[in-house]
């Protein structure tokens, strides 16, 4: 997934609400630190996605027979694989 420069900056502002509103939540640096802490997080998990959603349509590619994208079979493959590389990567599946 891709997320232009303004949405980074919108969702990075909603997490800064968040923590500046969260009682246990303490800075030990300055905002602009946090922000570009925060964005560069952001980056790298797009980046995860975009390699894991390569991944992924090269397994379904591989099939033996066709499956084209958008029916319900692929969905469930997509999803099916997609999870799979998440765990392999260790990140939480939602």
């Amino acid at each position: 997934m891709r997320l232009s420069h303004g949405k980074i900056n919108h969702v990075t502002n909603l997490v800064m609400e968040y923590l500046r509103t969260n009682a246990q939540v303490e800075f030990f640096s300055d905002d602009s630190e946090i922000r570009l802490e925060i964005v560069r997080i952001i980056n790298e998990e797009l980046k995860d996605d975009e390699i894991i959603d390569v991944d992924v349509r090269r397994k379904i590619e591989s099939q033996k027979r066709d499956i084209p994208e958008g029916s319900e079979e692929w969905d469930i493959l997509y999803r099916r694989y997609y999870d799979e590389e998440m765990v392999k990567r260790r990140k939480a599946i939602q």
